[in-house]
């Protein structure tokens, strides 16, 4: 409270600047920006004491949000804030691009580099193929990108406003006085979707939403199922977060590991810092050492203050302000509006088996992850398209085609933590060129898978649906037989029929000897290999009929595998002879 105190009294000075005298009955931006408090200068700067139009808005900056206004004005409260978003992510889009040149091939290691910045006063002539794309296809979600350049879809950008804004709340001039843009810290999901909408999709998988092929639904004559002017959708289960708690996406993802932690990190992951445990088997430190989580408390407004303890990540620390414990009772609180949500702790036998120590939570948990295989890049030099970062068309137009959506099974690989999770094309890039003569030049192709959690979590799987499955093995989607002489394997996909120059199809990562076909995009990421696989197969041996964790077999794991190995249970008298 202290803290907000500080800053009444450190801008009560602006409280009879000139700015009012125009500017009448201005509504706050919240209860910790109030005009009577803070005036307009100490954000937008200008003359304080001018009598005039012209000399009251010199040197004015309109929106003061923007990060390179920010540095000036919203560092005197937020300078650490400012800082963080500054190297985050989401402002350099550095890991983008640089995942862009690895498969595109102008690089043969993902290098570090200054994102969006390295490419600003790059001439157009000298981007290559990957920077051209990037600026074209990537860059509009920038999040300090200039919000009057977007045309009939969703305004992004504006620096901080780009999240923190009340929907496409504005400012503008009423009838009663001037109406001020509000901010908000209870950030709606449909803010998140602005961006999280494209790449892995995962915002769209989290609602239920899965891009469908162009297909359209119709609802009284209407199309009902368009995501933008040229993306529809298919309804899939949703995510149980947001279909059973009605949970957005800030209520899991916290402020460090969204708006940065001052690290320049090379990937997403880097970044994020909230993972399944940290709820379900969450860390509790007491809330008198952790004023963070009482001060983001208070900005809510919804969530109560802690008072006694409050859960904090296992990666960094970082308050989970709305998971709170008082007399071990431990409660859950929507940031929306404050509500108790009810919330499972990890339990159960099959949480604790050590065969299953190497599967990250989406592995069972992820109903299904969109799959983009064989994504067509076409670039027409003859053609112009608009530069997000240049803020203008220049030459060079892309076209993406797609080849084979699918969503019903997840193929598993080892993600960048190491662990066994879904993996999905990331992308399967087969790159070409018309020249400005119109002649076809059939550039490169570049297969690669990614492993992440899709954003699609609900009760568990059952065991067949990876012990049996040839997509999870990794070999793609087709009919799977067990015979004594090994796999017998018909895929779906045939690449060679379907017009790939490749050996083996797209949907599949790898063969069921493991070795792998498709690159991934990050070091510790690779295909299922022979010995992993065969222990998948070797599994469904004891799932043809342990089917269920209810299984008495499966209480004490370890007895059962000594009974079984000393042949004093049926089924191992006759496998084991």
């Amino acid at each position: 409270m202290k803290f907000f105190i500080l800053i009444l009294l450190t801008f009560a000075i602006y409280s009879n600047e000139s700015c009012l005298n125009c500017h009448k009955n201005t509504t706050d931006i919240d209860k910790f920006h109030k005009i009577k408090d803070m005036g307009c200068a100490s954000c937008h700067g200008g003359n304080i004491k001018a009598t005039s139009k012209s000399l009251a808005h010199k040197n004015m900056v309109k929106n003061p949000a923007r990060l390179e206004h920010a540095k000036i004005f919203c560092t005197k409260c937020h300078k650490d804030i400012v800082n963080r978003v500054n190297k985050s992510i989401m402002n350099t889009q550095s890991g983008i691009l640089d995942t862009l040149r690895y498969q595109f091939k102008e690089s043969t290691t993902i290098k570090k580099s200054g994102g969006i910045k390295d490419l600003k006063n790059k001439p157009s002539s000298k981007l290559t193929l990957a920077e051209d794309h990037f600026s074209k296809m990537c860059a509009a979600c920038h999040i300090n990108e200039k919000e009057e350049i977007f045309k009939n879809i969703s305004k992004r950008g504006g620096g901080c406003v780009d999240c923190h804004r009340v929907s496409e709340d504005k400012s503008e001039f009423t009838l009663n006085g001037f109406k001020h843009t509000k901010f908000t810290t209870r950030i709606k999901n449909k803010t998140c979707l602005k961006c999280h909408n494209r790449s892995n999709r995962i915002g769209l998988s989290y609602i239920g939403e899965f891009e469908s092929e162009g297909y359209n639904h119709f609802k009284n004559g209407k199309v009902s199922n368009k995501l933008d002017i040229h993306r529809s959708f298919y309804n899939l289960p949703a995510d149980i977060h947001h279909s059973s708690g009605k949970l957005a996406c800030i209520d899991c993802h916290t402020e460090v590991g969204v708006m940065g932690d001052g690290k320049e990190h090379l990937h997403m992951e880097g970044a994020v810092d909230i993972s399944c445990k940290d709820c379900h088997t969450p860390k509790f430190i007491s809330a008198n050492k952790s004023p963070l989580a009482v001060k983001l408390a208070i900005i809510n407004a919804k969530v109560p203050i802690p008072t006694d303890m409050v859960a904090v990540t296992k990666r960094k620390n970082t308050p989970l302000y709305n998971l709170q414990k008082v007399d071990n009772n431990i409660t859950f609180y929507r940031k929306s509006d404050g509500r108790k949500i009810s919330l499972p702790l990890l339990k159960g036998a099959y949480h604790k088996h050590s065969f299953h120590k190497k599967l990250d939570c989406s592995t069972c948990h992820s109903q299904w992850i969109p799959s983009c295989y064989g994504c067509h890049e076409v670039y027409f030099k003859d053609g112009k398209q608009f530069d997000w970062i240049k803020k203008r068309a220049t030459n060079g137009q892309w076209l993406e085609l797609r080849s084979y959506l699918r969503y019903e099974d997840n193929t598993l690989a080892i993600g960048y933590n190491k662990k066994i999770m879904p993996a999905a094309p990331g992308c399967q890039v087969v790159m070409s060129v018309y020249e400005k003569n119109g002649t076809y030049n059939h550039k490169f192709d570049s297969f690669a898978f990614g492993a992440w959690s899709p954003h699609s979590i609900g009760k568990s799987k059952k065991c067949v649906d990876c012990h049996a499955n040839s997509t999870s093995l990794g070999i793609g989607q087709g009919i799977m037989h067990f015979k004594k002489s090994g796999i017998k394997f018909k895929p779906y996909f045939n690449s060679k029929k379907s017009g790939f120059n490749i050996n083996y199809n797209i949907d599949a990562l790898n063969d069921i000897n493991g070795t792998q076909n498709q690159s991934f995009s990050r070091e510790n990421a690779r295909a299922l290999n022979k010995k992993e696989i065969n222990k998948i197969i070797e599994a469904y041996k004891c799932i043809i009929c342990h089917d269920s964790w209810k299984d008495k077999i499966y209480l004490d794991f370890n007895r059962s595998k000594e009974l079984f190995f000393n042949k004093e249970t049926k089924c191992s008298k006759k496998l084991l002879k």
